[in-house]
């Protein structure tokens, strides 16, 4: 089965890149080559060493926003088409999965910082 991909990311299919990205780097044809182009966008989010430091208001957030994306842009652009359609075709069908997971990590992630929010209020207003 040969699926079409759209050659850019845009920015509203960011989430199902990175999932077909996943999926690229589980495969067994993925070379260590790409593998390690798929890990340096998630080391330069991470890292405190930016091209433009984030204390800069506006300008520090926005080397990430592009530089970012264009990462994981070539990242993908380096896997292997067989590996590109497999993992688009595992993405497509997984999205309601990937989806519904997504949405539990948001609110637990919510739900923990709501606990801590209050642990702390808690703890101020008694000491």
């Amino acid at each position: 089965m040969i699926v079409k991909r759209q050659k850019k990311i845009r920015p509203w299919m960011l989430k199902k890149e990175m999932i077909i990205l996943y999926y690229g780097l589980k495969d067994k044809r993925t070379s260590p080559i790409v593998k390690g182009a798929a890990v340096l966008p998630i080391i330069y989010l991470l890292s405190p060493i930016d091209l433009i430091p984030d204390f800069i208001p506006f300008f520090g957030f926005i080397d990430d926003i592009v530089i970012v994306p264009l990462l994981l842009n070539l990242a993908i652009r380096l896997l292997p088409v067989e590996v590109q359609e497999d993992s688009l075709s595992k993405a497509s069908a997984n999205s309601k999965k990937v989806q519904r997971v997504f949405v539990t990590v948001i609110i637990v992630f919510i739900s923990l910082l709501t606990g801590i929010f209050f642990l702390i209020r808690f703890f101020l207003i008694n000491n």
